[in-house]
């Protein structure tokens, strides 16, 4: 049997720690190796705050799992299940009181490939919490324009800015603002 990746359910929000655990429980159980490497996805996204500044936020991909990739066995098995805040892989069922390794479902590595290709664009191309369409009615929050109501009509998600038509005396004036200077109406 070779090592693949499993999905295990975790207590959410502890994703990280008990990835910490993991490492921390092989060096003191010596059995490195057990598990050979814990995956938590997460994508870093920009989040617009008042007054043009910026915050990045980690975001989970999938919040209460995270993937693990192990030679599944029952040592496998009861390590994990003896770290804090590990509920047990997902699908996993149990025969005789012991898990029955075919009812865990592997994740292909082409599939982790892919996540980890995610990770890396998300960390290096932050993108914006709240994303605007065009056509959609806005109303600008701040600076000159601020209380005007208009229409989208450019959406430059790498910059995070908007162009709005909006109506000043009485004629169709397009304006280009922040996201974070907008909200949806």
């Amino acid at each position: 049997m070779s090592e693949k990746w499993y999905v295990v359910h975790v207590t959410t929000s502890f994703e990280d720690t008990v990835k910490r655990y993991i490492f921390e429980q092989m060096k003191l159980d010596n059995c490195p190796g057990l598990i050979s490497d814990v995956l938590v996805p997460t994508e870093t996204l920009e989040e617009q705050l008042k007054g043009g500044k910026k915050k990045k936020i980690e975001k989970k991909f999938f919040p209460g799992y995270l993937l693990v990739k192990t030679e599944l066995s029952n040592d496998s098995w009861h390590f994990l299940r003896n770290i804090p805040k590990v509920i047990g892989f997902v699908g996993g069922k149990i025969k005789d009181g012991k898990l029955d390794p075919d009812s865990v479902p592997t994740v292909e590595q082409s599939e982790i490939d892919k996540m980890r290709n995610k990770i890396e664009e998300g960390t290096l191309k932050p993108t914006p919490k709240i994303m605007f369409d065009k056509g959609e009615s806005v109303k600008v929050t701040e600076g000159p324009f601020e209380s005007f109501t208009g229409i989208v009509e450019e959406v430059k998600v790498e910059k995070g800015k908007i162009q709005v038509i909006v109506e000043i005396f009485g004629r169709a004036t397009p304006i280009d603002l922040d996201f974070n200077q907008v909200e949806k109406i």
